[in-house]
């Protein structure tokens, strides 16, 4: 069974096909957020029935489009990365400088302050980009499974065996698994939030190989088990955008 964060649905409004994110959770109201890129998000209660939802969200047609234009009037254009020497890339909730070296080497390493690219070309931005890259892919790779193995051990009383971690790129989610194949996969993106952040996503998932669903039993256990998951959580929406 493939467990999500969440479901895409879409609705006919009065102002056209709506695109939303829908959620159930333990609450007792149905919550609205639209985000600044203009994605609308619903969340209800477990026992909610979906034409409620959507008369819900009819009645805020006006309020969403309001919001998404003012949201669009806001926009800063997105800044494409130059790979050179004077920019930040992200990482554990930390902004490093990068600096560009000139050298006979390519690989790349970090201080905590800035990220060494060495690079025999410079001026090469595919090469550059690609060197960041799959030095960003090792620092998933490592904190994730880090992470994991020390989440694993919490759980190993509730007979879950350590998953199998799968790193990928999502548009719209941090995390999800598959708990008939053993597998959580996490958004590649998660390595630029707090660790703490992270651990909240991984112990997510994990909750979800003993509860497949958004129970009360689901979020007692999470209470459980990280106990300020909701400031991680909102911490997290914060610190990456998705």
């Amino acid at each position: 069974m493939k467990i999500i964060f969440s479901e895409q649905r879409t609705l006919q409004t009065a102002a056209g096909i709506l695109p939303y994110t829908f959620e159930r959770k333990n609450i007792r109201n149905i919550n609205l957020r639209i985000r600044p890129d203009g994605c609308v998000y619903v969340s209800a209660p477990e026992n909610a029935e979906i034409a409620a939802v959507e008369r819900f969200l009819s009645a805020k047609t006006e309020y969403i489009q309001s919001a998404k234009e003012k949201f669009a009037a806001q926009k800063v254009p997105v800044y494409e990365m130059q790979y050179v020497s004077g920019e930040n890339v992200t990482l554990l909730g930390r902004n490093l400088r990068i600096q560009i070296v000139k050298d006979k080497a390519e690989y790349v390493t970090s201080d905590g302050i800035y990220v060494f690219i060495h690079v025999r070309r410079p001026d090469y931005y595919n090469r550059k980009k690609n060197l960041l890259n799959a030095w960003l892919n090792e620092q998933c790779s490592s904190v994730f499974t880090e992470i994991m193995q020390q989440t694993a051990k919490r759980f190993a009383g509730y007979g879950v065996s350590m998953p199998e971690l799968r790193i990928r790129n999502m548009v719209s989610r941090w995390g999800s698994c598959q708990k008939d194949k053993g597998t959580i996969a996490l958004n590649r993106r998660l390595i630029e939030a707090p660790k703490n952040c992270i651990e909240y996503v991984v112990m997510h998932e994990f909750c979800h190989l003993v509860y497949p669903n958004h129970s009360k039993q689901f979020y007692a256990l999470l209470q459980v088990m990280l106990p300020n998951w909701r400031e991680s959580k909102d911490l997290l929406e914060k610190c990456v955008v998705l």
